[in-house]
Order: C-alpha cells, then structure tokens, then sequence
C-alpha cells in the first residue's frame, strides 16, 4: 500500500487526448485518496455498469475500518473501491460509502473507458466540506442551486449552506409573514449594486420596478430531497439580530426606539428589547425547520452595529430586567434565547463568530470567519466549530491579479492560498481538536450579479475546500493538485459550468517574489511625531518599509504595513549620497476603508538638521470604487543627501479612506 501521488501530466493529457489512448485512474481524482495501490494492468468496464459488484457491511471490511479507530462520520463515508482483471468491486458499511465510491468510479472513467487495476481506500478528514452561496445580495434561484450541488457531489463536499436573509432581500417563503417575500424579496435594482447606489430601496412584488426573487416551499423541498441524494446537508441562515434591514423594511414594527419614544432610524439591527422579536421569529424558524431537517440552523449573529441599543428605552429596560452589563450581553442574551429555542426543537444553533461576544451560549456552534481565533477559543470551550477564515475561505475575492479579474468584494485569494489553509490550528489540544468539525468557502455576492459569474468565482478554488475537508493533511502538494485542478475544472466546463481558467494565470505580484535592491534597504528608520503603524498590520515591524521585500496583491498578505495616521517618517542612508528617484507603492480598497494618500512629500538633507522644501507628488488615481489597487506614487529628483523625511498623507476627509498601506520606500 502506499501514498498516492498523482501524476499531473497524464491528468492533463487526458483531457487534451480526449481520452484516446491513456487509462486514467487515481491520480486524476479530487480530493486525492487516503492510500492507492496501483497493479500493472487496465480493465475497460462494461459499458452498462453491470460489472460493478457492491458489497454492503461485509464484517471483513468493518473489521479493517474498526482498527483505523475513526470516528463514525468517517466510516460512514469510508469505502474500498478495487479495480481487478475481471470486473470492479466496492465495500462500504452504507449507501453513503457506497455513493462516495461510485463518485470516485465516475471520476476515473470521465477521462477515459479504460482503468489502471487499483485499490483504493478512502474515507473523509473532517464531516463538514462546506460551501455557502449568498443569494440575499443576488439572487441565485432554484435551479442554480441543484447545478452546483451536482458540482458538490463530485467533489465528495457535504455542506451547502444557504445565505437566505439580509438586507438585500429575504429569499425564503414564509407563510406566517407574507410581507417577507412579498416586499422584503423585491427591490429597486437589477443588482446589489444598483440597489444600494439607488438608495436602498424596496418593492411590492408585482411592481414594474421590482426585482429580486425568493424560493417558494416547494422550491426548498426540491433542493432538500436533491440535496440528500448526493449526500449533502443543506443548513439554512436567517440572520439574527443584523442584516436585517429588509425585515425592518416589511415589518418596522420591529425596531427600536428613541429616548423620546419615537421610532429610531431602523439601520439593519433587529431591537432585542421588542417583545415583538421573538414570536416572529420562532414562527420563522419553526417553519424552516419544517422545511430543513439538517440539525444545525444557522441564524448569524454577525457584525450587529447596536448603536440604537445603547440609547433604546425598551431594550435598556431588558438590560436593567436581567442585569445585563452591556449590549454585547445584550446581544448574547438574544441569541440564548433562540439557541435554546432551536434546542427545544431537537435542533442546534450555529452563528458566526461574534455571537462569542458576551458569553456564548451553551450548545451553540461557531462558524470563524474573522481568523481562527474565535474557532480556537470556542473549540477550548467545547463548542463546535467551522473553520472559514476570511483569509483563505472567501471566495468574493479575486482569484488572480485583481487588475485582471472582474471586481471582487475581499482583495485576492489565489486557488494555492486557498489550498494552503489548515483548519486545525498549531498547539490545540486533542479534546479541542474533536470539536473541529470541518471548513468552509463563503461567496458572499455583492459584487456578483450573475449566476456565470458566481460559478467562475467559485471553481476551482471551491477543489482546494473540498481536497482539504477530506484528504490527510500529510498528501497535500500544490504542484500536484493544481495539475488535476485544471483537469477537473476541464471536465465541469464540459458540462456547462464556467470555472476560471488556471492556465493563463498571472499569479503572485511578479515584484514581490524576490527582494528588491535599491539604498535605502537596511537604512536606519525614525518614526516622526508619536504615530505608529497599527498593530495588525506591521508586516515586517519598524524596518518594513526599507527590508527590500515588497507587498503582494492585498493587504492581508501581511507584507503590507498599513497606518491609521499619516506616514511620517525619516531614514538615515548612513552617507552622503547621490538621489534621483524616491517613491513607494500604495494599495486601495474602499470596501475595507483603504484609500490610498492625497499626497507625498519627500525632503533631503546632508546633516539631519537642515531639510529642502519638500517635493510634492499628488495623486491623482481614483480609488472611489471598492476594487483592490495599486498606485505607486514617485518623485524624480536630483538631489545629495544622508537623510531623507518622507510623509504620505492620509485623506482625512473620506471616510473610506482611514487606512493607508504602504510597501516599501523605494530610494534610488
């Protein structure tokens, strides 16, 4: 028996040959198995499937499965799958086994009729391979999902979780509030951004200007019972107490108040002190749960403003009612109350990662999107955790050199950083360690109006999720995966699906493979005034900006050092020395508050006491609209000096602007 390592040449000719000539077999798989044992023949399967023998819960086979010690979800899906001179033979304990087989089976022969005699043993890492899909921003409608989850079950991916609820519509019929799908659903704008450019406007279903959607019962049944043929789980989110601006919209009712007693300006919070609230969305959630029978319901919790809490009379009423400290237990108490009323169901909870904030309720998952500290912290508590940083796990990012992608939502995350991700982070103790349930890819659809686009953000990168959730951390290798990555996303573009195409890839920020020489690299820093670079981003620390290593295509691959104040600083080229150029590359993206500078000003002097009237480059690159930039701003010059002052400042006017990210100044 041994590791498999696949052959990226032959996965690649078998799609360029059609499959004329090469017997494909495991090393065009994704995810990868656990062991392959390869013989040294073929075996061309009978075209009608008649030679495939299925042995259910032999007791050899359990016996094998027993002595790996795996958990149940594991040898639920495990499977042996044996390709021999006379016909093709598959073990598994259940049907679940049996189905996760035939998939490898079906991803062998789609590139050729003819296979290499093997044996293969494979069972899943993690339970839960996710995807979520947002189709509140844009809507996405039934028959999009049932396409992707054919997508999913070739990957042996187990999760679909469905984004229904947020501001930009309410995408779930329910009966005991018409008004959420007959105005809540519907909007003025085509797309999330007409939409929100339009002034957050709202429709009646029926109107001419109405747009938007909504999936009906039986739309969910539909895609529920599709679902469970391949294996796959949907959990459904309705977003409690944020992103719920279209609620407020269809029932205002729900808001908050003033001091006086007036209505509050709604914003997209939920009022936790209105008695309202709760009955309304138990009877939501009773009817999705009639609707779903995953057992976890997702209902958010995430990126709740509560400014209107602190000042709302009811809601300090409550806080006061049951000592309540602040609106983070606030908050913590609302989410309590719909935990235990999920529990009560025979249902759990599961949120993202703020609804730690305040106290996290007994019984409740975690899905850790800011990082995987708030995963690592709930999972040290007991609780149960999906990990879906926002690093390698958002998918509204570009997938290639933003420049040359269509606009994205969250900077750049290439197909090899989405892979490089590990969900069980480095020191976790084992008990902790059990409570990892598994990861998850988010594409989140702001910037995505169609459903073309939405399957080009997500494939392949949605491969590097599904690799991860299920194959040993120990057979990883980019190299290799990314071959058969192009193979597969080959084969979906066969079936209609519309991938990003890998091989014309630009890759990494060509500049910032390999340090650049030029005199400032180990120069002696001064910060000027008391303003420092923020804590979170100090790519390299004090020396960053003269290190000779320069950013990549976003900020947060950590070699970006980015500043809440202007950049103000003095370096010491310890001579005298002869300067034509001064400059540095600043990168924008307003969707993250990242603007770049309105200006730089660089001054020289020989003894560090006297300065030139600084020269002055204005930038003039427009970066009002949220895609991730690049402007490198530079200043010519001939001058003699030691010591260079050099300022970026900071555009203090646009709110959208309070960071500014600098790489590195460049002296030459």
């Amino acid at each position: 028996m041994k590791t498999l390592k696949v052959i990226c040449v032959a996965a690649a000719l078998c799609f360029m040959m059609g499959g004329a000539a090469l017997a494909a077999g495991p090393e065009v798989l994704i995810p990868v198995p656990v062991k392959v044992e390869l013989g040294t023949g073929t075996y061309t399967p009978a075209a009608d499937g008649s030679d495939v023998r299925v042995h259910q819960a032999t007791r050899q086979f359990a016996k094998e499965l027993a002595s790996l010690n795996l958990p149940d979800f594991a040898r639920e899906e495990a499977y042996r799958l044996v390709v021999g001179r006379k016909g093709i033979d598959i073990y598994a304990l259940t049907q679940e086994g049996v189905f996760r087989a035939r998939t490898t089976l079906q991803q062998m022969l789609a590139c050729d009729g003819t296979l290499p005699q093997c044996t293969i043993l494979d069972y899943p890492r993690f339970r839960h391979r996710g995807l979520m899909l947002d189709i509140s921003r844009n809507f996405r409608d039934k028959d999009f999902i049932l396409k992707q989850l054919d997508a999913m079950a070739q990957l042996k991916m187990s999760t679909l979780h469905l984004h229904l609820t947020d501001d930009a519509g309410w995408r779930i019929q329910i009966d005991s509030y018409p008004e959420l799908t007959s105005r809540a659903a519907w909007r003025e704008g085509a797309t999330y951004e007409e939409w929100r450019s339009g002034g957050h406007r709202y429709s009646a279903e029926g109107s001419p200007e109405a747009r938007g959607g909504y999936l009906t019962k039986d739309d969910v049944r539909e895609i529920v019972a599709y679902a469970a043929d391949r294996y796959i789980e949907i959990i459904p989110e309705i977003e409690i107490p944020a992103h719920s601006g279209e609620v407020l919209a269809a029932y205002p009712e729900l808001s908050c108040l003033k001091p006086d007693g007036t209505k509050a300006n709604p914003g997209g919070d939920l009022c936790p002190g209105n008695a309202l609230v709760y009955p309304m969305y138990e009877a939501i959630l009773s009817e999705v749960i009639e609707l779903f029978p995953s057992p976890y319901i997702h209902i958010g919790g995430d990126e709740a403003a509560k400014t209107n809490w602190k000042d709302c009379p009811v809601c300090q009423h409550l806080m006061n009612e049951r000592g309540l400290k602040d609106v983070d237990e606030l908050q913590s108490h609302m989410i309590g109350h719909f935990v235990n009323f999920l529990a009560e169901k025979g249902r759990r909870a599961i949120g993202w990662d703020e609804i730690l904030q305040g106290g996290l309720p007994e019984g409740a998952a975690v899905m850790s999107w800011r990082g995987t500290e708030g995963g690592r912290k709930a999972a040290e508590l007991g609780h149960d955790v999906v990990m879906s940083p926002g690093s390698h796990c958002y998918f509204d990012s570009a997938q290639d050199a933003p420049y040359s992608q269509p606009k994205a939502f969250s900077g750049y995350t290439s197909l090899e950083r989405a892979y490089s991700f590990e969900p069980v982070p480095e020191g976790l103790s084992d008990a902790a360690q059990s409570h990892i349930l598994g990861l998850q890819a988010n594409l989140w659809s702001e910037y995505i109006p169609t459903a073309a686009q939405m399957e080009y953000m997500m494939y392949p990168r949605a491969f590097a999720i599904a690799e991860i959730g299920w194959s040993p951390a120990e057979n990883k290798d980019y190299a290799d995966f990314r071959g058969r990555a192009i193979a597969l996303a080959d084969r979906l573009r066969s079936q209609g699906y519309n991938p990003f195409e890998l091989r014309g890839e630009i890759g990494r920020r060509p500049e910032s493979l390999k340090p650049l020489e030029h005199l400032a690299v180990g120069a002696e820093l001064t910060f000027n005034g008391r303003c420092r670079y923020n804590r979170g981003y100090p790519a390299g620390g004090d020396n960053a900006l003269v290190d000779g290593q320069l950013g990549g295509w976003f900020y947060k691959d950590l070699l970006w050092q980015g500043y809440l104040c202007d950049v103000d600083i003095t370096l010491d080229l310890g001579s005298v020395k002869d300067i034509h150029y001064v400059g540095a590359t600043f990168l924008s993206h307003t969707s993250a508050g990242v603007g770049f500078p309105v200006r730089t000003e660089v001054s020289f002097s020989e003894d560090g006491e006297n300065f030139s009237e600084p020269v002055v480059c204005l930038s003039e690159h427009p970066d009002t609209d949220s895609w991730a930039l690049l402007n490198t701003l530079g200043t010519v010059v001939n001058a003699k000096a030691r010591y260079i002052r050099y300022r970026a400042v900071r555009d203090t006017v646009n709110p959208a602007h309070a960071f500014i990210f600098i790489d590195e100044i460049v002296v030459n």
